[in-house]
C-alpha cells in the first residue's frame, strides 16, 4: 500500500496547485500531479477531482476545461 498515491494525498496536491491562481486547466492539474507524484497517481486523479467536487472545494468550468477553487466566504 503506497500512501503517496492515496486519494487524500492526490487531492492535497490538486489543492496546492491553486495556491498561485484560482483557475487551473485540467491538463495542467494532471501534469502537476504526475510530475509531483508517482506515475500511478494518474489513475487516482479523476477520483480525487470527484472527491474535491463533492466537498465543494472546486467547480468545473466546461467551456474553458478548467477548475475553479471555491473560496470560503
Amino acid at each position: 500500500m503506497n500512501l503517496d498515491i492515496s486519494l487524500i494525498n492526490v487531492s492535497a496536491h490538486i489543492l496546492s496547485s491553486f495556491k498561485r491562481r484560482n483557475v487551473v486547466k485540467y491538463d495542467e492539474l494532471l501534469n502537476a500531479v504526475k510530475n509531483n507524484l508517482e506515475k500511478d497517481s494518474e489513475e487516482i486523479f479523476p477520483y480525487a477531482l470527484n472527491f474535491l467536487f463533492l466537498l465543494n472545494k472546486i467547480k468545473y468550468e466546461k467551456d474553458k476545461d478548467s477548475f475553479i477553487l471555491n473560496e470560503v466566504k
